[in-house]
């Protein structure tokens, strides 16, 4: 019979799986891959002959829906919301390395790149923290 000091409980053993997975980051991956595949699931049609899934249609443009999502993840970002950012980007489909500048930001609000509006509000966000940037328009 092996030494009781040697032995974990079951309780004690799921413990600290638990914990080396957590620190080594394979849950965090587990739970992406996760929710990955269940958007996935939820997305596209169901092949065993159940209803399709109605997609909701979306009020306005494309582009105003673009830059909407881009204003909620910019803020997400700063306020180091990680995980509901890294929800966010899969449900809305933005890119990361595709988010809109503020010089985008600018000309969608017709901002005149000549007038002292724009100036100041380019060379502010070059002396700022870049962190929440988009809101800081608003």
């Amino acid at each position: 019979m092996p030494p009781t000091s040697d032995v974990l409980s079951q309780d004690e053993l799921r413990k600290k799986l638990y914990q080396m997975f957590k620190d080594r980051g394979v849950l965090d991956t587990l739970k992406t891959q996760l929710r990955k595949q269940l958007i996935h699931e939820l997305m596209h049609p169901v092949l065993n002959g159940e209803l399709q899934p109605q997609s909701v249609p979306v009020e306005g443009s494309a582009l105003l829906t673009g830059v909407s999502n881009a204003l909620v993840a910019d803020h997400m970002k700063s306020c180091g919301y990680e995980y509901s950012l890294s929800v966010f980007f899969l449900e809305t489909r933005l890119a990361k390395e595709k988010a809109f500048t503020i010089q985008n930001l600018l000309q969608l609000l017709k901002i005149n790149p000549e007038s002292s509006l724009y100036k100041s509000l380019i060379s502010g966000f070059d002396n700022e923290n870049k962190t929440g940037r988009s809101l800081h328009i608003c």
